[in-house]
């Protein structure tokens, strides 16, 4: 669907019409209807509520924060609306490995990022490279710690 401020109903019935039957499929509660999708997706403000990528006048979609396969209600409380790129790359993982991942990369905190995180009590890091193409030769040669535990960076 595109972003607008004001939502095609057809549009709005067919979007909704798969989302509940994607619910049913996977045995998960809960059913929307078309004023609870409206103002949900109202309620972003026209962004993106993982990356806070601008959507109006843009492709989103509807996200389960978590989802229906993992055991997520179908309910306007599960539901955000996200840019394609942010609800292809989530896909079926966890909402706080997305929310760090999306911090890491992006480096904003949006509302959604920021209660999810702190509804699980982390605090993102970024891991760097394992094996970086920047990391110099002295570096390689002792790659334990003196407890004889691997050295990793956070």
């Amino acid at each position: 669907m595109i972003y607008q401020d004001i939502l095609d109903n057809r549009a709005l019935q067919s979007y909704l019409a798969d989302l509940n039957a994607r619910a049913r499929k996977c045995g998960a509660p809960g059913k929307l209807d078309v004023a609870g999708l409206r103002d949900r997706i109202l309620a972003s403000s026209g962004r993106c509520e993982w990356c806070g990528e601008k959507l109006v006048q843009g492709p989103f979609e509807l996200d389960h924060v978590v989802s229906l396969n993992q055991g997520g209600p179908n309910t306007t409380g599960n539901l955000v609306v996200a840019c394609p790129d942010c609800n292809r790359r989530k896909g079926q993982k966890h909402p706080a490995r997305f929310a760090a991942e999306i911090f890491n990369s992006t480096g904003r905190r949006t509302i959604l990022v920021d209660k999810i995180l702190r509804r699980f009590m982390l605090e993102p890091r970024e891991q760097l490279p394992l094996f970086a193409a920047d990391q110099r030769a002295e570096d390689l040669s002792d790659t334990r710690d003196h407890d004889d535990q691997p050295r990793y960076r956070w």
